[in-house]
């Protein structure tokens, strides 16, 4: 019934307190969950972000090296007293070809770039102490049967000589970019080697082996199911400068593999 434009009957009915707790509580809950799959997302990100910069970094040093006919070389480093892992980027002056630590070569060298991966990530592949926890898996070790970049304890007395302050320790391994494209590996020597008319200097190029090869990269904290799908690789391919992201994942069976773009791969 209606009077002057006004409803009478029955009045409006609010929410009881009953029916406000559990619209609440639906609130929670679905926050709650929606929280953890963005920290999950945001750590998938970071991780893609760590491998990117990495490679923006190779690709942007070899492009400099061809564009400046000169060498180049990316100093990898694993920290013990940082929460990260880090970088120098070296370019020498004078001598393109070969970077030779003896009293002869006019080479001179400068740090044109220092950086650090994002917190907590580091140059290697972390797995688990006997069996993985349950929800984790293992990536595996290798991509395409390449080898992993080698990271060893050097000496770069060579650089320090040049007054050349690389700004980080740790076991750390090395790429050279060379003026033709190419680019080559850590040039350790043993004594069945190649003579070496200088010293075994680590920075040193001599051998001019291209490297073809992998860098590892993986969270050191977390969920440990969540950190098997952190781990992220490079693969490296000397000659060409080919260079490639990869993604830990599982198919659907189950079987840890390795992803880039559309391309599976199980070793």
């Amino acid at each position: 019934m209606q009077r002057n434009g006004q409803q009478f009957g029955r009045p409006e009915r609010g929410f009881s307190l009953v029916e406000l707790l559990v619209v609440i509580s639906l609130i929670g809950i679905l926050t709650a969950i929606s929280g953890i799959f963005v920290i999950s997302y945001r750590k998938l990100v970071a991780a893609d972000t760590a491998a990117s910069e990495v490679i923006a970094a190779i690709r942007e040093t070899r492009a400099m090296a061809i564009g400046q006919r000169t060498t180049y070389q990316m100093i990898l480093f694993r920290r013990s007293d940082a929460s990260s892992d880090g970088y120098v980027i070296i370019r020498y002056e004078n001598d393109a070809r070969n970077v030779m630590p003896d009293t002869q070569t006019t080479t001179t060298a400068q740090v044109v770039r220092r950086a650090s991966l994002p917190p907590d990530y580091r140059f290697e592949l972390l797995g688990f102490e006997g069996s993985p926890p349950p929800g984790a898996w293992v990536p595996p070790r290798t991509i395409l049967k390449l080898p992993e970049l080698n990271f060893a304890t050097r000496s770069f007395s060579f650089l320090q000589g040049r007054g050349v302050d690389i700004g980080m320790s740790g076991p750390s391994a090395i790429l050279t970019f060379k003026g033709d494209g190419s680019i080559v590996g850590s040039a350790e020597r043993s004594s069945t080697g190649p003579t070496d008319p200088t010293s075994s200097d680590p920075t040193s190029n001599f051998l001019n082996t291209p490297f073809n090869g992998v860098i590892f990269l993986s969270c050191s904290r977390g969920v440990p199911s969540t950190r098997s799908a952190q781990a992220r690789a490079i693969t490296i391919f000397g000659p060409t400068g080919r260079v490639l992201m990869w993604k830990s994942a599982r198919n659907n069976a189950g079987t840890s593999i390795w992803v880039s773009g559309n391309r599976q791969v199980q070793e």
